[in-house]
C-alpha cells in the first residue's frame, strides 16, 4: 500500500518568477518538495531526470508551450498528474488540455485554498491507482507461483487453455477495479460521499474476487497431493450439508440429503470405508451444491421451514415440496461409490454443456472465476473416478461423480 508518510514532488513549471515564488511557498508548507522550472524546456529536462509525481505547468510560455509539454510527458509517463494553469482567456486551451489527459486545470489568479484542493485530489488518484496495481501486481504473482504447481498431465489439454482461463478472470477483475476507481475518483472530485461510498463498497467486492480467485487456485493446485484415508462415504456430505443448510433456508430452497444409510449409527444396512480424501471429496460436492444453489433464480422463492430433509422425513413432505430443489444422494451401485447433486433449476444451454470440465467457464457472470467445475474434474480424476453430467434448459441438472470401492492402483473392474 501507499506509505503515508511520502512526501511528494512537485514540479512547478511558469516563466512569471513572482508565480513560482509564490506557488514554492504555499506547496512547500503543504508538505511537499518542490522543483521550479522558468520554462518548458527547462521543465521537461527537470522531468526526465527528477521524475516528480506531479506537474504544475502554464499553459502559455515562451518556447515549449504547457500543452506541448503535457504531451511530451504523458508520452514517456503517462501516469503522472499534470495539472495546468491558466488565464480567465484560455479556456479553449484548458479543455484542450483535458483531452491530452491533463487532471486538472487552475485559473489566475491563483487562490492558495484552490491549488491545495487540486494537488489534494491528485495525490488521491494516485494513492487508488497505486493500491489497484498493487493488488493486480500481487494476483499476477501468485497466479505465475500456482501455474507452476499444476500438473499439466492431469489438468488441460494445453498451456495456452490456462493462460486464457486466468485471463479472462483477470480482465473481470481488472475491470471492475478500473470502474471502482472511476467512482472514487468522481467521490473525491465532487466531494460527494455516496460516490466515495460506493466506490470503496466495489473496491471491496473486486479484492474479495481476488481473494476467492486465490483460494481457487491453492484448491486446484492442492488436489495433486491428495491425502487418502479410510472414511465413511457419507461423512463429506453430513458435513456438507451441515454448512449449507442456513444457505439452503436463506434461498428458500428444499436441500434433501438421501444417504448411503439413513444415519450414521444405524445398525441395519451395510456400513462401508473407501479409500479416498474426504476433504477433497468435500470440496467437489461443495463446488456442485453451491452451483445447483446458484441455478435458481433467485426472484422464485417459497415458504419453509427446515430447508434441510433426510430419509423417510423426504417422502413424507413430498406433498409439501416448493418449486426450488436440490438433493444430495449417495449409492453404492457395484464397485463404485455414486454421488449425485440433483437441481430442478434453470439447466444449461448447449454451448456451456459443451465446455464443462474442459475450460475455465463459469455460468455466474463476474461473481465466477471458472475454477470450480475443473477442480472438480480433477479431485475425481485423483480417486480414479469417474465424473459427468445430464442437463435441460429449464429444467435442471444432474452432476453423478463415482468413486471406486477399491484402493488406488488396483483394477475397477
Amino acid at each position: 500500500m501507499e506509505n503515508k508518510d511520502k512526501v511528494y514532488t512537485i514540479l512547478l513549471v511558469d516563466d512569471e518568477e513572482g508565480i513560482r515564488n509564490v506557488l514554492d511557498i504555499t506547496l512547500t508548507h503543504a508538505g511537499f518538495r518542490v522543483l521550479l522550472a522558468s520554462d518548458g524546456d527547462m521543465g521537461f529536462n527537470a522531468f526526465k531526470t527528477q521524475k516528480p509525481d506531479i506537474v504544475i505547468t502554464d499553459i502559455k510560455m515562451p518556447g515549449i508551450g504547457g500543452i506541448e509539454l503535457l504531451k511530451q510527458i504523458k508520452q514517456i509517463s503517462p501516469d503522472t498528474e499534470v495539472i495546468m494553469i491558466t488565464g480567465h482567456g484560455d479556456m479553449d486551451l484548458a479543455v484542450k488540455s483535458l483531452q491530452y489527459e491533463a487532471a486538472d486545470f487552475i485559473t489566475k489568479p491563483i487562490d492558495s485554498a484552490e491549488l491545495e484542493l487540486s494537488v489534494k485530489k491528485a495525490v488521491d488518484r494516485m494513492s487508488i491507482n497505486h493500491s489497484i496495481k498493487t493488488y493486480m501486481d500481487d494476483l499476477e504473482g501468485l497466479i505465475r507461483d500456482k501455474d507452476r504447481e499444476i500438473d499439466e498431465s492431469q489438468s488441460l489439454a494445453t498451456i495456452g487453455q490456462t493462460v486464457a482461463g486466468m485471463s479472462h478472470v483477470i480482465k473481470n477483475i481488472a475491470g471492475g477495479l478500473k470502474g471502482s476507481s472511476f467512482i472514487l475518483e468522481q467521490g473525491i472530485e465532487n466531494e460527494n460521499r455516496e460516490y466515495l461510498v460506493k466506490g470503496w463498497e466495489m473496491m471491496k467486492g473486486n479484492i474479495d474476487k481476488i481473494t476467492n480467485l486465490s483460494l481457487d487456485l491453492l484448491n486446484y493446485a492442492k488436489t495433486s497431493r491428495l491425502n487418502f484415508k479410510l472414511v465413511d462415504p457419507n461423512h463429506p456430505v453430513l458435513e456438507l450439508v451441515n454448512f449449507l443448510n442456513p444457505r439452503a433456508i436463506e434461498q428458500k430452497i428444499k436441500f434433501v440429503l438421501s444417504p448411503l444409510y439413513k444415519r450414521p449409527d444405524e445398525k441395519s444396512g451395510e456400513k462401508l470405508s473407501i479409500l479416498m480424501d474426504s476433504d477433497a471429496i468435500y470440496n467437489a460436492l461443495f463446488n456442485l451444491v453451491t452451483n445447483a444453489f446458484d441455478a435458481f433464480d433467485k426472484n422464485d422463492a417459497f415458504d419453509t421451514g427446515d430447508a434441510f430433509n433426510t430419509g423417510e422425513e423426504n417422502n413424507e413432505n413430498k406433498g409439501d415440496s416448493a418449486d426450488k430443489e436440490v438433493t444430495v444422494s449417495v449409492e453404492k451401485e457395484l464397485d463404485w461409490i455414486v454421488y449425485r447433486v440433483e437441481d430442478n433449476g434453470e439447466g444449461m444451454d448447449e454451448n456451456i454443456s459443451r465446455s464443462l470440465f474442459k475450460e475455465f467457464i463459469t455460468t455466474k457472470g463476474a461473481h465466477g472465476t471458472g475454477f470450480g467445475l475443473m477442480t472438480t474434474k480433477k479431485i475425481i480424476d485423483e480417486h480414479n473416478g469417474l465424473i459427468f453430467f445430464e442437463t435441460i434448459k429449464g429444467q435442471g441438472s444432474v452432476f453423478t461423480m463415482k468413486i471406486p470401492l477399491q484402493p488406488q492402483g488396483e483394477s475397477k473392474g
